[in-house]
């Protein structure tokens, strides 16, 4: 079990790292940038799978991804909460779910190492998590004893 700030600390990291692995996904030449050097990875690293050349609906998915994802990290960023990361732990799990599907039928398995990172985030934000009392629970206590 931890302590409710060290799980604050926790969902603001990792909306941290979302803010900046998301960045390029939101608008078309940063993501074209960014698939460019996947793609240069993917070759480099002989990795197995395929990275198919981008479309129009690829653009305008990972641009919607991207700028909905923006937001919710600077949500995070700015009001850590367990609640916020209860629910950003499910996206993970989900997130994770679509990249092993993808990875499955075909696509690069440069994918695996962002679902590890998902999957990482996402179980740390699933621990349990100690409430801890506020300053008028404490003088309450205090006061009783």
């Amino acid at each position: 079990m931890i302590s409710e700030n060290r799980y604050k600390n926790i969902v603001k990291i990792s909306a941290w790292y979302d803010l900046l692995v998301i960045l390029p996904f939101t608008t078309p030449w940063t993501l074209e940038m960014l698939y460019g050097f996947l793609q240069q990875l993917h070759a480099y690293g002989q990795f197995s799978g395929q990275m198919h050349s981008l479309n129009a609906a690829h653009y305008l998915f990972g641009n919607l991804m991207g700028s909905v994802i923006l937001v919710w990290s600077l949500m995070r960023i700015l009001q850590p909460g367990v609640l916020p990361g209860r629910l950003d732990a499910v996206a993970r799990y989900l997130f994770c779910l679509w990249q092993i599907y993808a990875w499955q039928h075909g696509f690069s398995t440069v994918i695996l190492f962002f679902t590890f990172v998902e999957l990482s985030f996402g179980i740390a934000q699933s621990l349990p998590v100690r409430r801890e009392a506020s300053e008028h629970e404490a003088g309450l206590r205090s006061a009783h004893a």
